[in-house]
């Protein structure tokens, strides 16, 4: 059947030259007939090549139909097989999860009813027991180191009229022309001198020297400017930012 759907044409051209070729055979084995009956006989050839091409038409048709139904009842087929395959994976799925949800469920009340067995155990237990589990789960505790930064501040102050100084203060010495005589005696001139000498009886003569008569004080002279007057000196202050656990980091 397969080979013949492939070929069908060539089977329908072969089938028409075996029929042409027995027609060819009889018309030879009765060469001796009439002209009527030659004339019968084309006809009734005539007659048979219609009836065959019309058979082998309607065989044509038939099996083209019978192959388009098969084909539809495959993809028929296939597309239930698939249908039912997509419902079965749904049907797994659902059922699935409605027995994870069972377990979970169940593992919920487990863990439920453990907490409450738990709890009661923990409250019928004494003083001991708490101490010894609070032991073997020992907790943080922080160490905080202070964080810093360096500020630093400038010297501050004033300023102030100060005297500066220019020359400081003197005394300048005084002398005058004076007549000495030789016994130590001092005369402004010389006629007092002589005087001296007649009245006393003075054998010395004098000398004219200058002789220290005072001294004369001479104030410190300068002026006034402005001078800066440091009032604090500059220093530089650890002012803290924040604290940082040594430990674990955490900061605060």
């Amino acid at each position: 059947m397969k080979w013949f759907k492939e070929h069908k044409k060539a089977a329908s051209i072969g089938l028409f030259l075996l029929v042409l070729i027995l027609i060819g055979c009889g018309v030879a084995f009765s060469g001796s007939g009439n002209g009527s009956d030659q004339k019968e006989q084309e006809a009734s050839v005539t007659d048979e090549k219609s009836s065959d091409t019309e058979v082998k038409k309607e065989d044509t048709a038939k099996e083209e139909v019978s192959e388009e139904k098969i084909e539809t009842k495959e993809e028929a087929k296939k597309e239930e097989k698939t249908e039912k395959k997509d419902d079965t994976k749904k049907t797994s799925t659902a059922s699935a999860k409605a027995t994870t949800k069972k377990d979970e469920a169940k593992t919920s009340s487990n863990k439920s009813s453990s907490n409450s067995s738990t709890k009661k155990t923990e409250t019928k237990s004494n003083g001991s027991s708490s101490s010894s589990s609070s032991q073997s789960k020992p907790q943080h505790t922080h160490t905080w180191v202070a964080q810093t930064k360096s500020v630093y501040h400038e010297a501050t102050g004033h300023y102030e009229n100060k005297w500066v100084q220019d020359s400081a203060a003197w005394d300048e010495d005084v002398y005058a022309t004076k007549v000495i005589c030789g016994c130590g005696a001092v005369f402004d001139n010389d006629n007092q001198w002589e005087h001296h000498s007649l009245n006393t009886d003075c054998i010395y003569g004098y000398s004219v020297l200058p002789v220290k008569t005072g001294t004369i004080h001479h104030e410190a002279t300068g002026h006034n400017e402005q001078k800066w007057v440091q009032d604090s000196a500059a220093w530089t202050e650890a002012v803290t930012t924040g604290y940082k656990c040594s430990g674990c980091g955490a900061t605060k």
